[in-house]
């Protein structure tokens, strides 16, 4: 089992756990110094008692003989408050008695105060007691001093200020990591966009100097790949112009010519170039600058098919009955399924069909051909731009970008692309897209 796991992977619940976990560690160390330092104050306070009860006792028995010492002791045994009992009584506690933490204090603030202190016993029953072995007056006395005095203040008083404490804590914490956080979303998105095709708006370079650079960055990268496409398109423009015109004086000339076995491989030739040329277009220019707009797939779909029955090619046309409105490019999605198609007819073999269907929450368009299909080992290599399969297709004239420009506009929905090939033989290209698509 990998211990990554066990931690939250975002940086909010990073920050808040991590904050959590110093907040116990400090809290615990502030409530053990609280009670060590209370527990010594405690000791303090009980040495200096001892000390001065002693001191009074051994002045007020110094010159008394020792039957008015018994006599003065049993007049003075009042229970429950500081008095002398001799050793031989049978009330001392068992010295294997458990000793609180406490009493050990005591103990030892005792001996580092008094000379002659020797056993500390502690007595819990009926009321809680601590008896000294003190040396005074040339023999051994038990010294009962009461701690009934010495109470504990209220435990939730502090249990209140310390979940008041770390309730503000976390919740400081939690806003610093949620301020933190904000522009890593916004950075995320921005970047789920920009992988999508689209463009994104620009960061506002806000929150700490790290995250400001960051967002900067961003917004350079951005600045530069839209100088970069400008002229891209400035230079697509010039090519796409200046190769059209020589090819419309290659095709008059074709025209004009009176070999009829040469025009037809021209003529098949200059068709091959423009095709070429066209899905270069298309790949470079990707989405370029169209907007999703509300459509009907079904009346789009129909669109497709039409075209291609006015060229005389049948396509067979399977609409489910549940399709819904959605937010889709026309003219993208449209592309991409002419590409689908036109590689079926080339590639695959009769019949050919296009499905629209919705299944749970995406929308799929399906190319279906019968012919010899993609090995599967190869399905991925396929969709990579100027790629050809050459064991699987004839190469005639294509140039490896279909599919390629099939997949960017996969993407560019939030969709995908996926390739597979039928049980009874040919190919069937999905074109999935989520039903939310924006």
């Amino acid at each position: 089992m990998r211990f990554d796991r066990l931690f939250p992977q975002t940086i909010f619940w990073r920050l808040a756990w991590l904050t959590a976990i110093a907040l116990f560690i400090s809290v615990a160390f502030a409530v053990s110094l609280f009670s060590y330092n209370r527990q010594q104050m405690i000791a303090a306070q009980v040495s200096e008692q001892v000390s001065e009860v002693l001191a009074d006792l051994e002045g007020q028995l110094d010159d008394m003989s020792p039957a008015e010492r018994d006599e003065w002791l049993a007049i003075n045994h009042r229970p429950y408050a500081p008095h002398l009992v001799s050793m031989g009584t049978a009330e001392a506690p068992p010295s294997a008695a458990p000793r609180s933490q406490q009493t050990r204090a005591i103990a030892e603030a005792l001996r580092q105060r008094l000379v002659g202190v020797g056993e500390v016993r502690e007595e819990r029953e009926p009321k809680r007691q601590l008896w000294v072995k003190v040396s005074m007056l040339g023999q051994p006395w038990w010294l009962v001093i009461p701690l009934g005095r010495f109470k504990s203040d209220p435990f939730w008083t502090l249990g209140a200020s310390v979940v008041v404490f770390a309730l503000a804590a976390l919740a400081v914490a939690a806003l610093s990591a949620w301020r933190l956080n904000q522009p890593l979303r916004d950075l995320r998105v921005a970047a789920n966009q920009l992988g999508r095709g689209e463009r994104p708006r620009a960061l506002p370079e806000t929150g700490p100097l790290e995250v400001r650079d960051l967002s900067a960055s961003f917004n350079r990268m951005l600045a530069d790949l839209e100088t970069n496409e400008r002229e891209r398109n400035v230079m697509l423009a010039g090519i796409s112009h200046d190769l059209r015109t020589p090819l419309a004086r290659l095709k008059l000339g074709i025209e004009m010519m009176r070999d009829d076995s040469l025009r037809a491989g021209m003529d098949e030739d200059v068709e091959d170039i423009e095709r070429i040329l066209g899905q270069f277009v298309d790949f470079v220019r990707g989405m370029g600058t169209e907007e999703a707009v509300e459509g009907d797939p079904a009346e789009l779909a129909r669109g497709v098919v039409a075209r291609y029955a006015r060229m005389g090619q049948q396509i067979e046309l399977h609409l489910s009955d549940d399709l819904p409105l959605l937010r889709l490019r026309p003219l993208a999605l449209r592309r991409a399924l002419v590409n689908l198609i036109d590689n079926a007819l080339r590639y695959g073999a009769a019949p050919w069909s296009l499905t629209v269907q919705r299944e749970a929450d995406k929308l799929c368009f399906v190319v279906r051909d019968h012919g010899p299909g993609i090995p599967e080992a190869q399905q991925q290599e396929a969709r990579k731009p100027f790629h050809r399969l050459d064991t699987a297709r004839r190469a005639d004239g294509g140039s490896g970008l279909g599919l390629a420009i099939v997949d960017r506009i996969a993407l560019s929905h939030g969709g995908e692309l996926c390739l597979c090939n039928a049980s009874d033989g040919g190919l069937s290209a999905t074109l999935a897209v989520p039903l939310e698509t924006e």
